[in-house]
């Protein structure tokens, strides 16, 4: 039985490589189909100002939310997918096949959030969703997509968190400690990966915390925006 821990990156890539086929399913039954609309407004804060001529989504996944944002744009887009996970790529490789939105150009990185291989200065828009907290430095990832953010870009991070309501916070502590563990069982055949997911959501950092982090990298104008009661929470800032 596989140990899977932050401060251990590689058993991370391994749970991701292992669930990546199941990965767009079992949101959608664990968060009974609310991610999507989470997804639809993280999406909408990027494109709030425009659309973005390139677009940098970290922790990228099966490329959901890449592909939700490149859809929602008018204008042709150079993107950029990183993921440290080449199963979720492959993922969201097959699935640009079936949606092609609007003939951007895509490139898959397969990398590390926390040493992004673009130069500096060269991105307009960049996102993070349900990826953060299962980085080894937060704080560095942070201040990578600083670095290669252009001065009035926006970086928004879309983060899974713990309600602030004392009622919400005991049916979520409860959904998060004994229902998640068995849809995954179910959907994926592996608890022990969504025990980690659900460990990694009750013991990640505060949204505020976050918050704080961004403006230590040097993030400017910075939001915290909870979302279907603080179940999810963007945290976004700008580049100056």
């Amino acid at each position: 039985m596989t140990d899977y821990s932050k401060e251990d990156p590689q058993t991370i890539k391994c749970l991701f490589n292992k669930i990546a086929p199941q990965y767009d399913r079992a949101n959608a039954l664990m968060s009974f189909n609310l991610h999507k609309k989470w997804n639809r407004t993280l999406s909408q804060m990027i494109l709030s100002k425009g659309d973005p001529s390139k677009y940098l989504d970290l922790c990228s996944g099966t490329g959901e939310i890449a592909f939700t944002t490149l859809k929602d744009m008018k204008l042709p887009s150079e993107a950029f997918l990183l993921d440290f996970s080449d199963k979720m790529l492959d993922c969201a490789k097959n699935k640009e096949l079936t949606i092609n939105p609007n003939k951007h150009r895509i490139h898959y990185l397969h990398a590390d959030a926390q040493a992004i291989p673009l130069p500096e200065n060269s991105i307009d828009a960049i996102t993070i969703a349900y990826g953060i907290r299962n980085v080894q430095n937060p704080a560095r990832c942070i201040e990578e997509a600083h670095r290669v953010l252009k001065n009035g870009g926006i970086f928004a991070i879309l983060e899974l968190t713990r309600p602030t309501h004392s009622i919400m916070k005991m049916g979520h502590k409860i959904y998060t400690k004994f229902l998640l563990p068995i849809i995954g069982r179910y959907v994926a055949s592996d608890a022990q990966a969504y025990n980690y997911l659900q460990r990694s959501i009750q013991s990640f950092i505060q949204p505020m915390v976050l918050e704080n982090l961004l403006k230590h990298a040097g993030f400017k104008q910075t939001l915290v925006r909870p979302l279907s009661g603080g179940i999810a929470t963007i945290i976004s800032g700008h580049k100056s």
